[in-house]
Formats: structure tokens, C-alpha cells, sequence
């Protein structure tokens, strides 16, 4: 008697996937501006700063992000469009870009230096044992697998530390 598996019981390979998500990721299409509301709106005011998170896109919201184009050299519309999102998202997740690197001992590069600048690290810019023994350090403390290897979670870590 020959039995069949189905096709329920089989096992497809593991495929690993990278969260590249932020907070600002749902939002980056959307244009906000005076009289806006909601979830995107509260978002945006976390992330200014010095404002009521209520949702409500009032003129304190509005003259908070005029205050920020200025300081950017963007032009002072007051208006949100995914130019804004994308400076508070480098800015809040400066690591969101190198989710998908896998940097260990040996490896050399930019990449390097900002783990080795943030970590405190000499900077030479090549992955050596004090920068895999910092790595680890950080990952231990932040509850992560102490590999000292640098992957999406790891990175997603920097994102937090760097804040």
C-alpha cells in the first residue's frame, strides 16, 4: 500500500525575511497638513517634539514643522509629504537602510565605522575583535543572542541606541 503525504505536512525551506517596517512606514505616502487627523498625525507630533500628541493637525503642529523645513532648508510649506517622512525617518532610524547587511569579524567598510562610532569603538573601519566584543556586549544587554554578528535585529538595536 503506497501512502501519500499531504501537502499540509510538507515543510517548505525556511525563508528568512527582513523588517525594514518604522514607525513612519504606513505613513510615507500619505500629504498631511492643517486640519488632518489621526494616526499619521499623531506620529508626526511624537516625532517633533514640543507638541500635544492628539492627532489633530492644528497650527501648533503646523508651525512645528515649518520650524523644522526651515531648519532643513526644505521650503516652509507646513505641509507633510513624504520628503518630510523620509528626513524623520533617517533621523529617528538612521540603520533602517543596512537591515538586510550582515556584518562580521573581518568585514570592512562605512558600515563598520558607524557600529564602531556608535558602540564606542576605535574607528578603523575593519571588523575586529573589539568590535565583535562590543557587538556581542550590546547584544547581551539588550536580551538579543550575543553572536557579534550584526543582522536585522541587531541593527533594528542600533536604530533604538542611537535615538
Amino acid at each position: 500500500m503506497t501512502t501519500y503525504a499531504s501537502t499540509s505536512s510538507r515543510r517548505s525551506p525556511a525563508i528568512a525575511s527582513v523588517d525594514v517596517a518604522t514607525s513612519y512606514t504606513a505613513y510615507k505616502s500619505l500629504t498631511i497638513a492643517m486640519g488632518s487627523r489621526g494616526a499619521a498625525v499623531r506620529v508626526l507630533q511624537r516625532a517633533l517634539g514640543g507638541v500635544a500628541v492628539d492627532g489633530v493637525f492644528g497650527s501648533v503642529t503646523r508651525d512645528k514643522v515649518v520650524a523644522l523645513q526651515r531648519s532643513l532648508a526644505l521650503a516652509q510649506t507646513g505641509v507633510v509629504t513624504e520628503e518630510l517622512w523620509d528626513v524623520l525617518e533617517a533621523r529617528d532610524f538612521p540603520f533602517v537602510g543596512d537591515r538586510s547587511t550582515v556584518l562580521r569579524a573581518g568585514d570592512t567598510g562605512p558600515q563598520v565605522v558607524a557600529v564602531q562610532r556608535l558602540l564606542g569603538v576605535v574607528q578603523t573601519g575593519v571588523f575586529d575583535v573589539a568590535t565583535r566584543e562590543a557587538v556581542k556586549d550590546a547584544q547581551a544587554r539588550a536580551g538579543l543572542a550575543s553572536t557579534g554578528v550584526v543582522a536585522c535585529r541587531t541593527w533594528s538595536l542600533f536604530d533604538r541606541l542611537s535615538a
